[in-house]
């Protein structure tokens, strides 16, 4: 016969508890999951669920010290699952960075600095781009091989243990590898407008009755729109290569001893 009492409840509560609470920081900061088409709710109830299911590998892993140290190992675990999310949103910077640099370039960022949404980090390219990116990483399948490494660090990562790859040296190379592919994938974009802002240069200079400043913000614009036309058809592979270190980085921290 089973019997039920008060240390058995607590120590359930808290093996469910520290399963979970890895779960929600990774979905709580996940670009692929932290979105306002998924709220807040949701997300808890998807961590919980998930846990539910882990439930014995959670129990057989969680030592009795563990458990009667009461919820100081939540801040831990909320920790794992927020880094989590933070290597794949640096990933991301790399087109937000293009973006940026794209919208600074064109004049687009004008409009979107006088009616500023805090959605809206860099205009109409931002948030195409943006969108584009999230669609490709879903039909990458992104997230399912994301859920799947922190679903499998259960069974190799012991609970409140922090992961001995993600030291501070190689969050700063994962800072350097996508900020270099953001300036490198804005290349394009900074060239053009460096040579049209040195030909309308030369062109004030040469007739300084013509007001270039109208005529060039109405050729500013399509040539951003231009210069997104030819860099989006190799988007899938910039983003393959974007998401590729914030994995290897996730991959080597949870599912190596």
């Amino acid at each position: 016969m089973l019997t039920l009492n008060a240390d058995w409840a607590s120590q359930f509560a808290m093996v469910l508890m520290l399963g979970s609470i890895r779960l929600f920081g990774f979905f709580l900061l996940t670009p692929l999951f932290a979105f306002r088409a998924m709220p807040m709710r949701l997300r808890l109830l998807l961590a919980l669920l998930l846990a539910w299911g882990l439930l014995p590998t959670l129990q057989a892993q969680a030592p009795p010290m563990m458990l009667q140290a009461g919820y100081a190992w939540v801040g831990l675990e909320l920790a794992i699952g927020l880094t989590c999310g933070l290597f794949v949103r640096i990933g991301f910077l790399a087109v937000e960075l293009f973006a940026e640099i794209l919208s600074i370039q064109s004049g687009l960022s004008f409009a979107s600095s006088t009616f500023r949404d805090p959605m809206l980090n860099s205009g109409v390219t931002g948030e195409f781009s943006g969108l584009l990116t999230l669609a490709l990483a879903f039909l990458m399948d992104v997230h399912i091989l994301l859920l799947d490494i922190v679903i499998q660090s259960f069974r190799v990562l012991p609970l409140a243990t922090w992961p001995v790859a993600w030291s501070l040296d190689a969050t700063i190379e994962l800072l350097q590898v996508s900020f270099a592919l953001g300036v490198t994938l804005s290349l394009p974009a900074i060239v053009v407008y460096l040579l049209f802002n040195l030909s309308q240069g030369v062109m004030a200079r040469v007739s300084p009755q013509l007001n270039l400043f109208s005529i060039g913000f109405a050729i500013m614009v399509p040539v951003a729109f231009l210069i997104m036309a030819l860099i989006f058809p190799s988007l899938p592979e910039l983003v393959d290569r974007a998401l590729g270190a914030p994995i290897d980085l996730i991959r080597r921290g949870l599912l190596t001893r």
